[in-house]
């Protein structure tokens, strides 16, 4: 169709653009899951459809404001690693890890936009800027886009003190060897990973099992992923330190154990403190 009928498609394309203002961008709201899938089908069919700069350097622009990816590398398995070894030795580089949970379409889309005559290159330059360094890669090894695109991809400058952008889950045999294993599980807790839905279990389970995990650590999970996903006799040991025999404790924590999707989600922390506010029986002689 795009063959036979361009000049057709690219005025419709225009004229539901600028009717529907479909390239207005809107704040993501937390309720609005769909949002970047929104915006991926959008610029991806102009690039496709549209002739016009204008509305495909605005794509551009939307793809600029998406959120960054969470590229982590799972904790080592001997199994695993010997499999994926013999199958695809580059499994761990930060081109492949984005693959691995889908997180390469923004840059996918982004080749597309690319490869359309029409779009003005400073806009797909812009957004080179802001790409996570793993999406730079992927641009450079997997995208098979113009040429300009993988040699602007790989001029972009990387300051002196910033990795490859991968949150690398380590077994304890290597965080015994750093100089503060309690600094690089906190570092997991604040990366990005953790607040992406298909990387923070990782992150979470990763941290959960590692001896070195301190109560502060484990206050900052969310509490579901402490009592029904990630080694339960931890939770169990801690709360029976906290309950006791004191039954309202034990009432308020069936209480606030009753989680539902749509509640909020509370932390491990938050659920602990909850239970502090219980007061303690007064000791009888």
């Amino acid at each position: 169709m795009a063959d036979l009928a361009a000049d057709q498609l690219q005025a419709a394309a225009d004229a539901l653009v600028t009717r529907g203002q479909l390239l207005t961008w809107v704040d993501k709201q937390e309720s609005d899951h769909g949002l970047d899938g929104r915006v991926l089908r959008l610029a991806e069919d102009l690039a496709l459809l549209s002739a016009n700069p204008d509305h495909l350097a605005g794509a551009c622009a939307q793809l600029a404001r998406l959120d960054q990816p969470a590229v982590v590398s799972p904790m080592p398995s001997r199994t695993l690693i010997r499999l994926l070894n013999s199958v695809r030795p580059d499994h761990d580089r930060p081109a492949e890890l984005l693959e691995r949970h889908y997180e390469h379409r923004r840059v996918q889309v982004l080749t597309v936009l690319a490869a359309n005559p029409h779009t003005p290159r400073a806009a797909v330059a812009d957004v080179l800027g802001g790409l996570h360094p793993a999406e730079l890669a992927w641009i450079t090894e997997k995208a098979g886009g113009p040429d300009w695109l993988v040699t602007a991809a790989a001029a972009v400058p990387v300051p002196d003190d910033e990795d490859d952008g991968v949150v690398r889950l380590v077994d304890d045999d290597e965080l015994g060897k750093h100089p503060d294993p309690a600094a690089v599980l906190q570092s997991w807790l604040d990366s990005p990973a953790t607040g992406e839905l298909l990387s923070r279990s990782e992150v979470y389970r990763a941290l959960v099992k590692s001896r070195y995990h301190t109560l502060e650590h484990l206050r900052q999970i969310p509490a579901d992923e402490i009592l029904t996903r990630h080694e339960p006799d931890i939770a169990l040991k801690i709360l029976l330190e906290r309950c006791g025999r004191n039954a309202e404790r034990w009432q308020a924590l069936a209480a606030a154990m009753t989680f539902d999707y749509n509640d909020e989600e509370i932390t491990f922390g938050q659920l602990l403190d909850s239970l502090d506010s219980t007061p303690t029986p007064a000791q009888t002689s």
